[in-house]
């Protein structure tokens, strides 16, 4: 159980950055996709930013699922330091995001980007917190 949670937790945290980094890069260098969940009247950042967000809902599932099943192995005064250095990550990616925004074209699009950028950094919170608690919980 402790080697799956750990394995689990890497694996939510790599996620997390790697959809973020690769919608990073597809605005910067204005590359193509293919949508995965498709919604018609959707532009094309429109939708890139609901896939993104729906992959990461299924992360913050997976993340809190592993803080549940990690609940009953708690130790006395278990208290879990929130590591802001891997923090960093999301909010530049989130900043990159907001600044492609404002070359929308409509405002539903700018507010769909924007919003799904913020909620991106909110997310990517759980998903660092569940796994720096899976890591100090099995410290060894």
């Amino acid at each position: 159980m402790k080697e799956l949670s750990k394995i689990l937790g890497v694996l939510i945290n790599v996620a997390n950055y790697g959809v973020g980094l690769a919608v990073a890069v597809i605005l910067i260098f204005k590359k193509d996709f293919v949508s995965v969940f498709y919604v018609n009247g959707m532009s094309s950042n429109e939708s890139l930013f609901f896939n993104m967000t729906l992959f990461q809902v299924g992360l913050v599932l997976l993340g809190l699922l592993l803080i549940f099943m990690t609940s009953d192995v708690k130790k006395k005064d278990f208290t879990v330091e929130f590591p802001v250095f891997y923090e960093i990550i999301p909010v530049i990616i989130s900043g990159i995001s907001i600044f492609y925004a404002f070359s929308g074209e409509t405002a539903r699009e700018k507010l769909i980007v924007i919003g799904s950028a913020v909620l991106y950094s909110a997310l990517s919170v759980i998903i660092i917190y569940s796994g720096a608690r899976i890591f100090q919980l099995y410290k060894k």
